[in-house]
């Protein structure tokens, strides 16, 4: 018995499985497979992507210490107490004002963060830069007062090896807005 056959020499039967049904579309091990597939590129692709990107030091430095002044502003109203930050160019320093002077705070949480080698800073107060050369003596640049209250600042940080730099801009009202990475000019 001869099949019936197409101009192309295929023959038009349908083939069936041992169970009688007809074969229409993927298997499920197909379909996990190619899932399986894509979720490893995509996993690869995402893995890919945060390893270049040069600047998240830079990022999570200035991320920290948003929250860091965010914490120091609330612990200043919540026990009424006085603080401030001694910015200098690889760092900074906070100070509590005890007894009529100010001194380094004790709290270990805010050594916490640390800037790189290649990372410098430069903070503008009122317009006008302002000198944190290292001194013998810790200087209050930035206060942040029991009353809720801070002083304005504006803190570059830049990172020459990778050569970006962020903003930290705050507010009299104690917030701390980050601007950046941007490239350096």
């Amino acid at each position: 018995m001869k099949l019936p056959t197409l101009e192309t020499g295929i023959s038009t039967r349908k083939r069936a499985w041992p169970c009688g049904n007809v074969q229409r579309g993927f298997t499920l091990w197909e379909l996990l497979i190619v899932v399986a597939i894509i979720a490893i590129t995509i996993s690869m692709v995402q893995l890919s992507v945060g390893l270049s990107d040069e600047t998240r030091d830079l990022k999570k430095v200035g991320k920290s210490l948003g929250k860091l002044f965010h914490l120091l502003s609330q612990e200043a109203v919540f026990e009424s107490r006085n603080f401030a930050v001694s910015v200098e160019d690889q760092g900074f320093i906070v100070l509590e004002f005890n007894e009529g002077e100010w001194v380094r705070s004790e709290q270990s949480l805010f050594s916490k963060i640390k800037m790189t080698e290649s990372q410098h800073s430069e903070l503008i107060i009122e317009d006008k830069i302002i000198d944190i050369s290292t001194k013998t003596q810790p200087q209050p640049h930035i206060l942040i007062l029991s009353s809720g209250e801070m002083t304005p600042f504006e803190w570059r940080i830049s990172d020459r090896l990778v050569q970006s730099g962020i903003v930290l801009q705050g507010n009299v009202l104690g917030g701390v807005m980050m601007v950046g990475p941007e490239p350096l000019q």
